[in-house]
């Protein structure tokens, strides 16, 4: 089976919450969750350190769909995901998956569609499927496209170069 890795930012504490709740300005905390069950469930069938590796790097294992199609996903969340991006690249460091069994999870597939994904703009979203709030993006989305697609392009690089240190370490080691 061919998994789908696309994914989407979730709000877990929207800012009308917050309101409501006396909160105002504590920023939200969104998680990116995967669209495709399988995706999540392979993770799930995986080595407890690709689990954790997922988990410290801001991702649910929870479905939820923005209402996005495959490729794309709201600009809005262009600002988290590439926060998201960032941890992956810096988790790479702190977490041992030398070995480990991503049961099924192909990471390099997985960099393909980060790379290979592109926004759209909120009014074309279909309904999502769970009921979204306003996001940290909603705020962040002051500054160019152009400039997010810079960071998000940044934050990937240093995610491939993080993989491929990665690789040349396992390979040394096995020599």
């Amino acid at each position: 089976m061919v998994l789908k890795y696309d994914f989407d930012m979730y709000t877990v504490m929207p800012e009308d919450l917050q309101d409501n709740l006396g909160t105002t300005g504590v920023l939200p905390k969104q998680i990116a969750m995967f669209r495709d069950p399988e995706a999540i469930a392979a993770i799930t069938r995986a080595d407890e350190a690709v689990r954790a590796f997922f988990l410290d790097s801001g991702f649910g294992m929870k479905v939820y769909t923005s209402g996005a199609p495959p490729g794309r996903f709201p600009a809005r969340d262009e600002v988290a995901r590439t926060a998201v991006i960032e941890k992956l690249a810096a988790n790479l460091a702190t977490h041992n998956l030398e070995g480990a069994d991503w049961g099924g999870f192909e990471f390099p597939k997985f960099m393909k569609a980060l790379a290979a994904a592109k926004t759209l703009d909120d009014d074309s979203l279909l309904a999502p499927s769970t009921r979204s709030h306003r996001q940290l993006g909603d705020t962040a989305t002051r500054a160019s496209p152009r400039q997010n697609q810079t960071r998000r392009m940044v934050a990937l690089g240093g995610l491939t170069i993080g993989l491929v240190l990665l690789f040349y370490v396992a390979a040394q080691i096995l020599l």
